[in-house]
């Protein structure tokens, strides 16, 4: 952020209340700021001043009663409403949620649900905590969940996501400008906080670092929509189902209309007379046959429509940007081969497929139909928290000790998957290097080898030596082709491999926010389930709360066999084509040594 930005965040923090008017609202949730990010700390029954309520995203700027100002979630306060009065006094804790009159039919609370266990005392085991340690709980300590789950093991790495608005088709930002394009990391834990990172060739692509992962999961949405403070918005078109599977999961309902799309034909392009050069690629989905044409900073733009609209669903990163070599045959042809697994990935996605902003973006043919589909998709209601409107999840409320198993599952797998990933890459690129270097240079010693010799047994010129000389000659001439054939070898074998399992490295990168988002609705419920408790929230509320955040679960749970799903097809495919490649390059150094072979037939 620049100096001047900084001054501007600075006078907006310490704005005097009084400037602003008098509106007062009531915390109803606990909520840890980032004091470098501009944002308040809060604590539930605490009285706020407003200050204002135009900063977007879901953040107000307020003040607390001892001066201290900053942001915080505007779904974590009470709204009056405008001239609404909120008094100071605490409401009164209403018994007749918990007592022993409640009908015993409906879920029945108890004080000890409040207790260290945080259990959920309902006979049907909805959402009921039935550890007193939570399994999900390993790992180093966050403190924005430190006061309800003390460790936290999930997303080690966590990467949220936004990005800037390109108004235009060329208006904006180039491939082959200075900036770091889908490099550029935007931390969304505040209303106004910006970084830029320096590093952005090694972070990979547009792969973002949040700072809080509490006010990421806030921002995502996900917070407002469990709360019930988003709108539908007209949320009945484009309807996302999710359905159990015969395994007793949950998929996302199927594609109806699946189709291919072919990346091809990249070449270098120019505007203004030359001054700006780029790549295109030519894209055809083979249910219209209707090719566009488009840029690197057009699937940028796309990416970052995506993880804004879909928080739970696994968009991976977009190949890295590049500095040098650009233009460069073999860059060029590399990265149309990832941006083909890219567009795979998210043209076989039931939801993502099916999606307006990925239809527009491959069905647009020119400017003026991009720059209005571009804004309105930058307009979309239905993104974040809004998305989950647009789910029609199964009615049966899920069990939170089936949830906990699950995704402690997940989370182990998760990451073990990411070291196997990671390590099969390492292998393939140390023994790439050798097929290209030392294998390579061990056959040709030994084709020099019997090359040597043979030119020794040229010394004697009799007849009968010829046949032997020329027979070694041959054997050496084999080995070097044998060298040869190292060499190549890596572009039929080891380069594939490497580029599907560099896809999954970063597939598996994104599910680190997923699972904590995942967390942070389960902690989110048992909030409100000690609110009702304290008699600050019915069990109606509750109830509500409940199922709202089991389509947040329902939704991960489908994203998740979605992903294994395309695990066993990628990596059957995967290691077929391998070993498929590596039995026809043995076999063609078995034919080069028979052939080799044959010439001492006739010494």
């Amino acid at each position: 952020m620049s100096g001047s930005a900084d001054q501007k965040n600075k006078r907006a923090v310490l704005r005097p209340v009084a400037d602003m008017g008098e509106e007062k609202v009531r915390v109803l949730y606990d909520f840890e700021g980032v004091a470098e990010n501009g944002e308040l700390t809060i604590y539930t029954d605490e009285i706020l001043t407003i200050v204002r309520k135009d900063v977007g995203e879901g953040w107000w700027e307020g003040q607390n009663d001892r001066g201290e100002s900053g942001y915080f979630p505007s779904a974590y306060v009470e709204d009056s409403g405008s001239g609404g009065a909120v008094t100071d006094t605490p409401p009164t804790t209403d018994s007749s949620y918990y007592n022993g009159s409640q009908d015993t039919s409906a879920t029945t609370y108890t004080p000890e649900s409040a207790s260290a266990t945080d259990q959920w005392n309902d006979p049907s085991t909805q959402y009921q905590n039935t550890a007193a340690t939570d399994p999900w709980d390993q790992g180093v300590a966050n403190t924005a969940y430190s006061s309800s789950y003390g460790q936290d093991s999930w997303g080690d790495t966590a990467t949220a996501q936004a990005g800037g608005q390109d108004e235009g088709w060329d208006d904006d930002w180039d491939d082959d400008g200075a900036s770091t394009g889908s490099s550029t990391a935007t931390t969304p834990t505040s209303p106004t906080t910006k970084t830029m990172s320096n590093d952005a060739s090694k972070s990979g692509g547009t792969m973002r670092k949040s700072l809080n992962r509490f006010s990421m999961f806030v921002k995502s949405g996900g917070e407002a929509f469990i709360l019930g403070t988003t709108k539908s918005a007209g949320s009945t078109k484009n309807r996302v189902c999710v359905t159990e599977t015969q395994e007793g999961g949950w998929s996302w309902g199927p594609n109806p209309a699946p189709y291919k799309v072919t990346v091809a034909d990249p070449k270098k392009d120019s505007k203004l007379k030359g001054l700006k050069s780029f790549i295109t690629y030519q894209l055809t989905p083979d249910n219209t046959n209707q090719t566009v044409s488009r840029r690197y900073k057009h699937f940028d733009w796309l990416y970052e429509r995506l993880i804004e609209k879909f928080t739970t669903i696994a968009v991976p990163p977009l190949p890295e940007k590049q500095v040098t070599g650009r233009y460069e045959e073999n860059f060029v042809e590399g990265r149309r081969q990832q941006l083909q697994l890219w567009v795979d990935r998210m043209s076989c996605h039931p939801v993502v497929a099916q999606s307006e902003v990925f239809q527009f973006f491959l069905q647009s043919p020119s400017d003026k139909t991009w720059k209005d589909g571009k804004r309105r998709a930058e307009k979309d209601p239905l993104v974040g928290g809004a998305f989950f409107h647009t789910v029609e999840a199964p009615q049966a409320r899920l069990e939170a000790a089936r949830i906990d198993t699950n995704m402690e599952n997940f989370n182990k797998f998760q990451k073990s998957m990411d070291d196997s990933v990671k390590n099969l890459l390492a292998v393939a690129a140390e023994s790439t290097k050798k097929h290209m270097g030392g294998f390579k240079r061990e056959y040709q010693r030994v084709g020099e080898a019997f090359t040597k010799l043979g030119t020794t047994f040229d010394l004697d010129k009799k007849p009968s030596s010829k046949p032997l000389t020329t027979a070694l000659w041959k054997t050496g001439a084999a080995y070097f082709e044998i060298g040869k054939m190292f060499e190549e070898q890596p572009q039929h074998d080891l380069n594939a491999l490497m580029l599907k399992v560099d896809e999954y490295k970063g597939i598996l990168s994104t599910f680190p926010d997923i699972l904590q988002s995942m967390k942070g609705t389960m902690t989110k419920v048992r909030d409100c389930q000690r609110m009702v408790v304290e008699g600050k929230m019915s069990g109606d509320e509750l109830e509500e709360v409940g199922a709202r955040a089991d389509v947040i679960t329902y939704t991960t749970l489908a994203e998740i066999q979605h992903f294994h799903e395309m695990r066993v097809v990628d990596f059957k495919a995967i290691a077929q084509h391998f070993l498929t490649e590596q039995i026809e390059f043995y076999g063609k150094i078995k034919a080069t040594l028979e052939e080799s072979l044959k010439n001492y037939e006739n010494v």
